[in-house]
């Protein structure tokens, strides 16, 4: 490798262990020890290269949704703008070193491909800016219209930064991209309440997530894992941080709506002790609730309708699906509501079919009373085909459906992800 290459090499793995300043300093080290290059194609390559550093910096801490900041002149200095003139700079590096010598040639195949990197960064941060919007906009996230938008990027990018020197944050840019892919494929997993694919889409991010967190390499002041203490002190990057609490959510979402199977794989102490280790125990909180208020049950429906890839465990392919129940009980407290269905089960099954249309907007409560027994039933959509429905009795408390109302509204809000979404946006 040329020494060129190899100072590349070395400069990319730094900034990709974020060791932003080590990587300025290194650049300044050899813009001394060649100041023979200066106006060569090297010298100009040199030139830019800090600026890679402070722009991959402000990405890390999600400068890329800060509030923009508009000074003097009202110039724009987001992250993107920054992107954008950075990569204009190397397209005209490339244009004057192409047909130079053989450092020439290497500083023109690096800018080129420089310039494909930074095409993907900007398209990450318009990812980053949809998913925002969309949560902020308060309807419903549209997780396959995301995991299209995200395919589509890491398809893209998947064959550029191909010289050797780029390797080290090639590798950074595919695993982030991969990460969200598999994130927000089990969003989708989970919401049509398939339990496989589910449970492989969150290993797939959690081994892609621990193989990002070994280019970490600063040992000394970085403290990076899984256990209770990991958010206690904030030294990983602001993206990093983000995107472990994504997969924290989605990971306490999937431990409720396959609670029933889980718990069947060990026993209820053990069982109430990994759920406690949760980042929300959903199952503690609908226990909770139904005791302080004294409701009959609150449960979560799995509408099937349309459907019949679902269900709380594996089916063979070849296996023929069960139809016989188009609404599914996918959890229930007390359990015994799902042992033995009561008289309310038939109620219940009647509201979501004649309300569907409400619930489908997933903007309000839905409520509906039975004279007959004394019951009013509150349901509210957490996902397209999951509702949450809260049974209670009529009258038996005045305040009960203002607590009904706030409980269901509060948990639906936690299980959507919607505050982690909305925490991409930071002020500055």
């Amino acid at each position: 490798m040329d020494h060129e290459e190899e100072f590349l090499n070395t400069f990319f793995t730094q900034v990709t262990q974020l060791c932003f300043d080590k990587a300025k300093e290194s650049v300044e080290k050899e813009r001394e020890s060649c100041r023979l290059a200066q106006m060569g194609p090297w010298g100009m390559l040199l030139t830019l290269l800090p600026q890679v550093a402070v722009a991959e910096r402000s990405y890390a801490d999600l400068g890329f949704l800060h509030t923009k900041n508009k000074g003097f002149l009202r110039k724009d200095n987001s992250l993107k703008t920054m992107y954008e003139s950075l990569r204009a700079d190397l397209r005209r590096v490339e244009e004057v070193t192409r047909s130079t010598n053989t450092i020439g040639a290497i500083v023109a195949e690096v800018s080129s491909q420089l310039c494909q990197f930074i095409a993907a960064r900007i398209q990450q941060i318009d990812f980053y800016e949809k998913v925002y919007n969309m949560s902020a906009s308060g309807k419903v996230m549209r997780h396959p219209e995301l995991l299209q938008t995200i395919t589509a990027i890491a398809d893209t990018h998947s064959l550029s930064c191909s010289h050797l020197a780029l390797t080290a944050i090639k590798a950074a840019l595919t695993l982030e991209c991969e990460i969200l892919v598999q994130l927000i494929k089990a969003q989708i997993e989970i919401q049509n309440w398939r339990f496989l694919p589910s449970l492989m889409a969150l290993y797939g991010a959690q081994a892609r997530m621990l193989a990002w967190e070994r280019t970490l390499q600063s040992k000394e002041s970085w403290k990076l894992g899984f256990g209770a203490t990991f958010l206690k002190a904030n030294q990983q990057p602001a993206l990093y941080q983000w995107l472990v609490k994504l997969r924290n959510a989605i990971l306490a979402k999937c431990s409720l709506y396959f609670h029933t199977t889980l718990s069947q794989q060990t026993s209820p102490g053990e069982m109430r002790n990994i759920m406690s280790k949760q980042n929300v125990d959903y199952y503690h909180k609908l226990q909770s609730f139904q005791k302080k208020y004294d409701v009959v049950a609150v449960l979560l429906v799995f509408d099937a309708r349309g459907t019949d890839d679902f269900g709380p465990g594996y089916r063979h392919p070849d296996r023929d699906p069960d139809t016989s129940e188009n609404f599914p009980i996918v959890v229930s407290y007390p359990s015994m509501f799902m042992q033995k269905p009561s008289i309310h089960w038939t109620n219940i099954r009647t509201a979501i079919k004649e309300r569907s249309t409400d619930l489908q907007n997933m903007d309000k409560i839905v409520y509906t009373k039975s004279l007959k027994d004394l019951c009013t039933y509150a349901m509210y959509n957490v996902d397209p085909r999951m509702t949450l429905v809260t049974v209670f009795e009529s009258g038996k408390q005045r305040d009960k459906e203002t607590y009904v109302s706030t409980f269901m509204t509060d948990l639906c809000i936690q299980l959507r992800c919607v505050k982690i979404y909305e925490s991409l946006k930071l002020s500055k």
